[in-house]
């Protein structure tokens, strides 16, 4: 959670493939203690040094999360190249390019080329014997992905030849095959074959670039109906001055939240039977002011998303055992239709605190609610708990059976918006 005060892309979400194979029985006690532990024990470890925005363990952070949606079998959304859609997290020169090609010694036009990749964050100089060379016999087109899909490694793709009828060196966009890229594409228009080349990360891009990591999982009979279950993942990294320890490891604030989007991922990819489509978002730059969940929202067509359940700060029962609240309970109907669901799970709804804490507005549930979509909160713990924002908001910290009974809860109490019997407002 945040403190207080606190290319445009249309995702081509919703043209989907629906499911048609029957749905497994997987009772909600398959999420499994055992599990949440091992989840929230990586995402709060001191190896991860507080995943602060930019930093290397934020890095580590999205690609064990990207792994997990790959495990479970999940999507990543049309249009992207993976699970790791980037952002800017602060203002810079639009120009800074992500990456400098010197091509026969000579650094190229940023506008002649395009590298793909299929991880986030810096990736290391290479070189012309790092690739598979391809020359192409015409121009480069915006279907050229799906004609190498299956081949392996850095793959170069090259030519001599502009776009037709213009003067530009690269089609406006290049599609992605479906289900993402899975090596990595350097795509160049250059006037001479390539007899030397060093592709070199600018380290000052990276630093400013997030990474939302988002999965899907396509409804089976309202596809264009998307339930959105969210968290952050970032947090501030470590703190000076702190001789016994330095590393604020996040692990209530927001790892809590992540293993659970990760636990209802699995959940309900092994489960199958949802009729609406369901999006698994763990956003970064939250701590910077919702910056990563502000840059999804404004990708995406709001009026296909039917609810944002956003979950923050769930392994602490800071109003007693399998206790939460949801924030803005009088915002939209969607916090009565979970209360309902939560209820039957045996988990107790707690008023809201004090309404000028502000909670409803300092979590990346209000990015989707600025855009007029049904969102909100749950939290069992809030900035009143002794370690937030503090060094000792470590794993060992951490309730695991109450956050284990509460993640079973979310997944029960959003089953009737899941399976689309009811409208949310």
């Amino acid at each position: 959670m945040i403190l207080m005060p606190m290319k445009r892309l249309r995702f081509l979400l919703f043209s989907l493939f629906i499911h048609q194979v029957l749905p497994a029985q997987v009772p909600v006690d398959s999420i499994l203690e055992k599990d949440v532990q091992a989840t929230i024990q990586f995402l709060a470890s001191d190896s991860l040094m507080g995943r602060a925005n930019g930093s290397a363990g934020i890095i580590k952070a999205a690609n064990f999360i990207g792994e997990k949606f790959r495990a479970a079998g999940l999507q990543p959304l049309p249009g992207q190249a993976g699970y790791y859609i980037p952002f800017n997290l602060a203002i810079r020169n639009k120009k800074t390019p992500a990456a400098i090609l010197e091509w026969n010694e000579k650094v190229l036009d940023p506008a002649q080329f395009i590298y793909l990749r299929q991880q986030p964050g810096h990736h290391p100089q290479l070189s012309l014997a790092d690739f598979t060379i391809i020359e192409l016999d015409g121009c480069i087109t915006e279907n050229i992905l799906s004609d190498y899909a299956t081949l392996n490694g850095n793959i170069l793709l090259w030519t001599s030849k502009k776009q037709q009828d213009s003067s530009q060196f690269l089609p406006s966009s290049i599609k992605m095959p479906a289900g993402g890229i899975h090596q990595d594409f350097l795509i160049v228009c250059a006037d001479k074959k390539p007899d030397s080349l060093l592709l070199s990360a600018m380290p000052g891009y990276y630093q400013n670039t997030g990474y939302n990591v988002v999965s899907l999982l396509p409804g089976r009979t309202k596809a264009d109906e998307v339930v959105v279950f969210s968290a952050h993942y970032d947090h501030v990294g470590t703190v000076a001055g702190n001789a016994k320890d330095s590393i604020m490891n996040g692990a209530n604030d927001d790892a809590s939240g992540t293993t659970a989007v990760l636990a209802l991922a699995e959940y309900f990819a092994m489960r199958g039977d949802n009729e609406r489509t369901l999006l698994f978002c763990a956003f970064a730059g939250e701590e910077f002011g919702l910056v990563g969940s502000k840059d999804f929202v404004r990708q995406i067509k709001p009026e296909k998303i039917v609810a944002n359940i956003n979950i923050e700060m769930i392994g602490i029962p800071q109003f007693g055992k399998n206790s939460i609240f949801i924030t803005g309970a009088n915002e939209s109907y969607l916090p009565g239709l979970l209360s309902n669901g939560f209820k039957k799970a045996g988990i107790k709804v707690k008023t809201e605190p004090a309404a000028d804490k502000m909670l409803y507005m300092r979590s990346d549930n209000y990015a989707f609610a600025q855009a007029g979509i049904p969102a909100h909160t749950i939290m069992s713990s809030d900035d009143d708990d002794k370690c937030y924002h503090r060094p000792c908001d470590e794993y060992g910290r951490i309730e695991i059976s109450h956050l284990t009974t509460v993640i079973r809860g979310i997944a029960e109490a959003a089953e009737e918006i899941i399976k689309g019997e009811v409208k949310v407002k």
